[in-house]
């Protein structure tokens, strides 16, 4: 069991590749917030995520939010903003002014029928070649990943040492070239992959990874097993001495490590990993009824009652506005 590939999969990641972007020295690229164009985008999510692939060329990032120094950016490297932040590229790094681009012309370019737009910007010195894209997913009611990230993450030389990342890529900007249906789908597939992979070398690159971090949680030895068996039988009916026997571990010892790392109490990460899977499945047009049995509720009240406290929102109320079926 793979307990990232088992959130990312949960997680119903969309994906959209809109720029193409030539940018000649001097250039500065200012991006906007995703909470003022992310509906654009990738209307039907909640949580939008930009990233940047440097293709050819080099630049340097930064967030707008965030005290963190720029990063330099060379080919093969992705940049994102897992906080959906505010965000400069920049071709020099003592240079950051720059006009954000217009929210309409995001709102133009994802009303158009072809999935890309190339952009040309700067000066006519040397040449940087970047795509821009979008990760999209339903974050709630568990935002186990996105909580754990930063608001740049930088994965060096992404592309250019993964094969196969760099095939997919090339062939999505073939096929987007043709402007056909066809080109939506290998999108998606190309940006759950670029996320997926992304943070897993962010993972296993960063040994110091904040203590209190779900990353952290699945690299340590007892606190991962943990997490593999909830994920591997999420329904079954565990207790805190039946998790701590199976991890060798007292309940005492299990509740402090486990809440150290993952930030919340066992039986409550596992209550909120079952609403995850019960909004997932309400959002696939499982009735209500259906679900409280799917997830092993005695009665229909009470699961709805454990759903507000989790989500937010009822059961009902949840399927009216993600039920794709509606």
């Amino acid at each position: 069991m793979d307990v990232l590939t088992d959130v990312l999969n949960s997680l119903h990641i969309q994906g959209a590749l809109y720029f193409e972007v030539e940018a000649g020295q001097p250039w500065v690229l200012v991006n906007p917030p995703m909470n003022s164009i992310g509906s654009y985008m990738l209307p039907d999510v909640e949580h939008v995520i930009p990233f940047h692939i440097m293709l050819s060329g080099e630049g340097w990032a930064k967030s707008v939010s965030d005290s963190s120094p720029p990063v330099k950016l060379e080919t093969g490297d992705v940049v994102m903003f897992p906080m959906g932040t505010s965000h400069s590229l920049t071709s020099n790094i003592d240079s950051w002014e720059g006009q954000p681009v217009d929210t309409s012309f995001y709102q133009q370019t994802a009303a158009k029928k072809q999935p890309f737009t190339a952009v040309k910007l700067g000066e006519d010195g040397t040449r940087s070649y970047l795509v821009c894209g979008y990760i999209g997913f339903n974050a709630k009611p568990l935002n186990t990943v996105l909580n754990t990230l930063p608001n740049m993450l930088v994965v060096k030389d992404h592309i250019n040492t993964d094969g196969l990342m760099k095939q997919l890529l090339l062939s999505t900007l073939q096929e987007m070239r043709k402007s056909n249906e066809r080109a939506k789908s290998i999108v998606t597939k190309l940006t759950e992959l670029i996320f997926t992979l992304a943070l897993r070398q962010h993972m296993e690159s960063h040994s110091d990874l904040d203590k209190q971090s779900w990353l952290s949680a699945i690299q340590d030895p007892c606190i991962g097993k943990a997490l593999v068996l909830i994920h591997q039988a999420p329904f079954n009916k565990w207790t805190l001495a039946a998790l701590a026997n199976k991890c060798a571990m007292s309940r005492s010892s299990l509740a402090k490590r486990f809440n150290l790392y993952v930030g919340q109490a066992p039986m409550q990460y596992i209550n909120s990993w079952r609403m995850h899977l019960a909004s997932r499945l309400l959002t696939d047009g499982m009735s209500i009824l259906q679900v409280t049995e799917h997830v092993g509720y005695s009665s229909e009240s009470a699961f709805q009652k454990s759903f507000k406290r989790y989500v937010g929102c009822t059961a009902g109320e949840w399927r009216t506005k993600y039920n794709k079926a509606s």
